[in-house]
């Protein structure tokens, strides 16, 4: 972790400390509770700041897709089904103590450069790739370990990358479509 004053890392250390809370909560008053933390969750309806919804809006308007430094990052993404399949395992378990769980889907990593590359020629774009600094801090590689979410919640990502990408590009295309 880096200065705590750095947004992304106020945003990390603020997720430890729930899960901390969430600990000292279940120990003291003898109630399970469970923090999960999504890896890179990505499909349609997504909204926001997210990688993948960038890239797939400027792809579809012919806008050149901006790739932070030099596009080596690695990052594990998980399609929206299989990430609410793993909440909803979470909230179903039967567990005693405070648990956490990774959920992502760690067969579905590639870098940025890669997945932007992948996005143009999904959606059959002529847009280019642009390299820039990134604004902030960066972490290189995050991928998911699940083997405690396999384990004890029978958890098993089942959308690989491409089929993921294919059904968000076609939603985002319709929206563009009609408008929305």
């Amino acid at each position: 972790m880096g200065p705590t004053g750095e947004k992304r890392w106020t945003y990390a250390l603020s997720k430890l400390a729930s899960e901390h809370v969430a600990y000292a909560y279940s120990t003291h008053y003898g109630l399970a509770t469970i923090s999960v933390r999504p890896f890179n969750i990505y499909g349609p309806r997504q909204v926001g700041e997210g990688a993948i919804q960038q890239m797939i809006h400027r792809a579809l308007r012919g806008e050149d897709i901006v790739v932070y430094n030099d596009g080596t990052q690695i990052r594990s993404w998980c399609f929206v089904a299989d990430f609410v399949e793993g909440l909803l395992s979470a909230l179903d378990a039967d567990l005693d103590v405070h648990s956490t769980f990774n959920i992502g889907n760690p067969q579905a990593t590639v870098t940025i450069l890669g997945l932007a590359e992948t996005i143009l020629r999904l959606t059959g774009s002529r847009s280019g790739i642009v390299f820039r600094p990134h604004p902030g801090p960066e972490v290189e590689m995050r991928i998911p370990d699940v083997a405690k979410a396999a384990k004890e919640l029978g958890f098993r990502p089942r959308v690989g990358l491409e089929e993921g990408l294919r059904c968000t590009i076609e939603w985002y295309r319709k929206q563009l479509d009609s408008g929305a």
